[in-house]
């Protein structure tokens, strides 16, 4: 099972993102493994749209048949991706926290593009 969205780099990037792998993905995830993705994409897209260059995001998912979520998510930005040291004077910033608290495994692929890749295993 695959899906792969092209999104405007807009602040209703990350709504429409969560709407489409609902529909996708929802009749064949669990619930706490379809929270999870959704929460993980979130944070990327949003962070895709507010550090990218402008240009369309990208997410690309596909599920294997031991249930197992391979995500990309990719914009043209170039920048660092990394977490920023948590501060308890900010509220913004946790995003990568986040992606790395639930994620089983993520990296960041910075050439052309940025594209941080994740693995979820069924819960």
């Amino acid at each position: 099972m695959r899906l792969d969205i092209e999104l405007a780099p807009t602040a209703q990037a990350a709504p429409e993102a969560r709407v489409l792998i609902r529909q996708r993905f929802g009749d064949d995830v669990p619930g706490a493994t379809l929270h999870e993705l959704l929460t993980v994409v979130t944070e990327l897209v949003t962070n895709a749209v507010r550090h990218g260059q402008g240009d369309a995001v990208h997410v690309r998912l596909s599920m294997a048949t031991d249930g197992k979520i391979s995500g990309e998510v990719e914009n043209y930005g170039l920048g660092r991706v990394e977490p920023r040291p948590l501060e308890t004077s900010r509220s913004t910033g946790l995003g990568l926290h986040i992606v790395s608290a639930i994620a089983d495994r993520w990296s960041v692929l910075v050439d052309r593009s940025t594209r941080v890749r994740f693995e979820l295993f069924p819960l």
